[in-house]
């Protein structure tokens, strides 16, 4: 098995609501830093690069995460990235939160592999794929 991918998030000030915990709407921009950097190290580049460098987007069509604990700014997020599904269009992402052991959130991330040019839906470029499908767990 591959060694887990993990990004480290510092958790600031102002990432925080009036309750002194991370801002909800922080946390889906949080796991998609994690995804992009996941993309970077794997297929040498995130989704700019894709983008603009392989004609090859990969929009978002459905996103969900589960609560388990607060983050706050006194940990170092870890934010552990792997793929759990590959389809021939779409990859689904997991993304799990942890902040000093303790297990924050759980989020499923799904993206439909597009020509970016054209934005039409398009299976997965062999390059990425043969990168990408052996990497997929639950």
């Amino acid at each position: 098995m591959a060694e887990p991918f993990n990004h480290d998030i510092l958790v600031s000030w102002a990432d925080c609501d009036p309750a002194k915990i991370v801002y909800t709407g922080r946390i889906p921009n949080f796991c998609l830093d994690a995804i992009n950097a996941f993309l970077h190290h794997k297929i040498g580049g995130g989704w700019f690069i894709q983008e603009l460098d392989h004609d090859m987007g990969m929009p978002f069509v459905s996103m969900s995460l589960d609560f388990r604990a607060p983050v706050t700014p006194r940990h170092i997020l870890k934010c552990e990235v792997f793929p759990s599904r590959m389809g021939e269009t779409s990859i689904t992402f997991k993304v799990i939160g942890r902040q000093n052991g303790t297990l924050c959130f759980e989020g499923s991330f799904t993206e439909v592999f597009v020509k970016a040019s054209t934005f039409s839906k398009q299976p997965p470029p062999e390059r990425v794929r043969s990168v990408l499908a052996p990497l997929v767990r639950n």
